[in-house]
């Protein structure tokens, strides 16, 4: 069967379209959204993940959703981005180049074992760097290009002025950075 022919069936399109306006999206979620019983999206997910439209992958308690493969260090990219307390970290630290940790607790209001396991998470799938300097921990964007990437190809399905701030700020202050010095 084709593409086409699978999708002809209504329910099968909506859940394509609403994964496809927010990759990484997990079954609950994709539950919330498209307001389907569970049993009937689940079904309707397990067939089209069987003829390769859809493609899960498990990520600790959640099965995440993409309309196409990605690349793994972008899944995990993003499968981070869609918490939003991370996402919120993640954008912090991208408009200021760099953030302490009291810096993320002051801003966040997090429990500090809260804040902990989520920079614990981030450091450890890679997505920030952890520095000590002397009693502080300093975390920086590893790769801050990836990071920028993923958040202006997935900016709609955040829907989080946010991201539209940190994304602005950072491509401001990144592009002035490249820029030719007059001379």
């Amino acid at each position: 069967m084709f593409k086409d022919e699978i999708l002809e069936n209504e329910k099968r399109r909506r859940i394509h379209a609403a994964i496809e306006a927010s990759p990484g999206i997990h079954l609950r979620e994709l539950q919330r959204t498209l307001n389907m019983p569970l049993t009937t999206l689940e079904y309707h997910l397990s067939y089209m993940a069987r003829k390769k439209i859809l493609f899960a992958e498990t990520q600790g308690h959640h099965k995440r959703y993409y309309t196409k493969p990605l690349d793994p260090e972008d899944k995990k990219l993003l499968a981070a981005l869609r918490q939003k307390r991370m996402r919120e970290i993640v954008l912090i630290i991208l408009a200021n180049g760099k953030a302490k940790y009291q810096l993320l607790a002051d801003q966040l209001k997090l429990s500090h074992s809260t804040l902990s396991s989520y920079l614990k998470y981030l450091v450890s799938n890679n997505i920030l760097a952890k520095d000590k300097i002397g009693y502080e921990n300093l975390y920086t964007i590893r790769d801050e290009d990836r990071v920028a990437k993923v958040l202006i190809a997935y900016k709609p399905s955040f829907l989080d002025r946010l991201v539209d701030n940190a994304l602005d700020l950072w491509m401001e202050t990144h592009f002035r950075k490249e820029e030719p010095k007059p001379t």
